[in-house]
């Protein structure tokens, strides 16, 4: 494993695509005048979502430190969703309720996810320091395991909505375990009896 440099295309998609579903949930964007007529706004999110997740599979594809990614990918869509039904237990559930808020959920399930990214950049930096100290080599864990918990920001944004993001992240995981088997598995032509 050798250190890659940072993907700022995943980066700059993840926070755009996050900041269209914020946008989204709080209602400044894609928010139809007539709600009755139809919901474009609706689909427009999803299918940008959709775009998302099909351009971070093909990344998570590709990379070879992908078990670190996906990893961290999918640890941040765990813990975000927790948060979300820890404040879902608090308060009560959206559906009739007053005391439930929109922004309040979405803290909520942003929240571990920067503790985690801020866990990273600390154990990074303790990383780096060891590496240089032992002159080991430069293969960098956190650098990919930040990669995955910022790809995890849209997922981790529409969580607040009935547990989109955990439903969006189930089959997002088994077709990249599919995909990943697909590309890594022999054919049995090939192998050698």
């Amino acid at each position: 494993m050798s250190k890659t440099s940072f993907p700022i295309g995943i980066a700059l998609s993840s926070v755009i695509v996050a900041a269209i579903m914020f946008s989204w949930l709080t209602g400044f964007a894609f928010v139809d005048s007539e709600p009755d007529e139809s919901e474009l706004g609706a689909t427009t999110a999803i299918c940008i979502l959709i775009g998302y997740l099909i351009y971070l599979l093909r990344y998570f594809l590709v990379n070879e430190g992908k078990k670190y990614t996906v990893s961290a990918f999918s640890i941040c869509i765990i813990l975000s969703t927790v948060g979300v039904i820890i404040y879902d237990q608090q308060v009560g559930y959206s559906f009739f309720n007053s005391d439930w808020v929109m922004e309040e959920a979405l803290l909520a399930s942003i929240r571990p996810v920067i503790i985690l990214l801020l866990l990273n950049e600390f154990f990074g930096v303790a990383e780096r320091g060891i590496n240089k100290i032992m002159n080991a080599g430069q293969d960098y864990v956190t650098s990919m395991m930040r990669i995955g918990i910022i790809a995890s920001l849209p997922l981790v944004v529409v969580n607040p909505t009935y547990g989109l993001g955990i439903f969006v992240f189930v089959p997002t995981l088994i077709i990249f375990f599919i995909l990943y088997w697909a590309s890594t598995n022999t054919p049995l032509s090939l192998n050698a009896d």
